[in-house]
């Protein structure tokens, strides 16, 4: 209990000031971060789409929904602690060029930094084509390192495919995503999102995830790593997934 009476004790709400001072409490659900050395880069909240003209009508400040928190961390051992010191919203008119998203939220998990500085995190919107044929798609939105303005990746998932998590593997990102066919699919992404190829034959649709009516997907751990062996250095993907296990007298359990 100690621990949880200290975190409690340090914990800070996220709050949006208004032009008139007034204060809101700002929906943080699904944070997705990158950390670079001592400072943490993090988008919150999620965005409903609407139409160009009528957000610049309203106001060219006026944020999307989705913020971009900056913290620093300071202190030594167990002494460390994180400060929020800078908050942003990303404009109302960010995802202008795919018409039949409907709403944008931040697909939790980290994010990657590329070698150019570029901060990519990874999406997860409501692509509504038709009435009645709502599915949810994974894409990437990412800050340019030279011009610092949020854009959309122009390539996405398949429709069905949600929960993303992304690692930079080489010159490339890799995404996973748990989609309502019962697969997993793994995209490899390049030039910050304008290529999209699945990995086929490789990682894609290697790995499954429950299938049927009422199913929650759940989403997959996915990381890189550096292991410093005896003469080398080996990079290596590292992958977290649900394990089912059979039915057991009526019960199954993940």
């Amino acid at each position: 209990m100690e621990v949880l009476e200290d975190a409690k004790k340090d914990t800070k709400v996220l709050e949006e000031v208004t032009s008139t001072q007034e204060k809101k409490r700002v929906d943080v659900s699904r944070p997705t971060a990158v950390v670079e050395g001592g400072k943490i880069y993090m988008l919150v909240g999620k965005h409903s789409h609407e139409d160009a003209a009528n957000c610049r009508a309203k106001t060219a400040t006026i944020n999307s929904g989705i913020l971009l928190v900056k913290g620093t961390v300071s202190g030594q051992g167990d002494g460390k602690k994180i400060h929020w010191n800078y908050t942003d919203g990303l404009p109302c008119i960010i995802g202008d060029q795919h018409n039949s998203l409907t709403q944008l939220i931040v697909g939790g998990e980290s994010g990657v930094r590329l070698r150019d500085g570029t901060f990519l995190f990874p999406v997860e919107a409501t692509n509504k084509k038709e009435e009645k044929d709502v599915k949810s798609a994974s894409l990437i939105i990412h800050n340019s390192a030279n011009t610092p303005s949020w854009k959309l990746s122009k390539g996405m998932s398949a429709d069905g495919c949600s929960d993303p998590s992304v690692v930079g593997w080489k010159e490339k990102v890799m995404m996973m995503t748990a989609c309502d066919d019962g697969r997993r699919r793994v995209y490899e992404i390049g030039d910050k999102g304008e290529s999209w190829t699945e990995a086929l034959g490789t990682l894609s649709r290697v790995w499954g995830n429950k299938k049927g009516e009422n199913v929650k997907l759940v989403r997959s751990g996915f990381i890189a790593a550096t292991f410093d062996g005896v003469g080398e250095k080996r990079n290596v993907m590292l992958v977290t997934l649900p394990v089912y296990s059979n039915k057991e007298e009526g019960n199954e359990k993940d």
